[in-house]
């Protein structure tokens, strides 16, 4: 096992195999937690998935794509359900990787459609160090704040409508709300213009592509978090 990637303690998604779509959007997601690890076999132990305060089901046997969050980025390998049982009053399954660890790449993250308000302020190269070495908010006066529309969002980046065109490879900090199951929560996070054209919908505006830039592994956590759960509330809403 990869003992340099896989640690106690990270957080890990598991995806049921059986029901991927051809369209790519993974709608069978749970979040879980490595609780051990065997280096010497390749098995794992982790939480049990729970969700809306029911344990998922996985069965004995069952393949499953997993998707492991680690200081060094995101990996996917496909695991098999080697044995579920209780410990300490917490449901635990046995895990084995029966395939290699590759890495995930940023582009596979499913983009959600979507309307959020986002406060946008660009930063020079002085602020940027500054802010990769504290993980403070930047000091931006509100002269240099403006306002982008996110019209979509990924575990990797937004696409954001602007009234100004941005200087691609140039970092802006952006702070929007997300509204989550717990309450809502606000996200700032830096972002690298990867793209920035006017925008074929709207007139006036410019239609921005922005990767996340040095982003902690639990900010892109909740953000994915926030994605599954809006993909849930849509599925829900299909089937009515």
């Amino acid at each position: 096992m990869a003992d340099d990637i896989l640690k106690v303690g990270n957080k890990i998604e598991i995806d049921k195999i059986s029901k991927i779509k051809e369209n790519n959007v993974r709608s069978d997601v749970y979040v879980s937690q490595i609780l051990e690890l065997n280096e010497n076999n390749g098995e794992l132990t982790a939480s049990m998935p729970i969700f809306e305060g029911h344990i998922v089901p996985l069965s004995v046997d069952q393949e499953l794509n997993v998707y492991f969050y680690s200081e060094k980025g995101i990996f996917k390998a496909k695991c098999k359900v080697l044995s579920r049982g209780k410990e300490n009053e917490i449901y635990i399954m046995q895990l084995k990787l029966i395939s290699e660890m590759k890495k995930f790449q940023r582009r596979q993250f499913y983009r959600l459609p979507c309307n959020i308000e986002a406060i946008i302020r660009m930063l020079n190269d002085e602020q940027v160090d500054t802010y990769l070495r504290n993980h403070l908010p930047p000091k931006v006066s509100s002269e240099q704040a403006d306002i982008g529309m996110i019209v979509d969002i990924s575990g990797g980046g937004v696409r954001i409508l602007t009234e100004t065109k941005l200087d691609i490879d140039s970092c802006i900090f952006m702070t929007f709300p997300i509204k989550m199951n717990i309450g809502d929560i606000t996200i700032e996070v830096l972002g690298k213009v990867v793209d920035s054209i006017e925008s074929p919908n709207r007139n006036n505006y410019y239609d921005n592509r922005i990767q996340f830039k040095e982003i902690d592994i639990e900010l892109r956590d909740t953000i994915v978090k926030y994605i599954y759960e809006q993909q849930r509330k849509i599925q829900r809403r299909e089937r009515r």
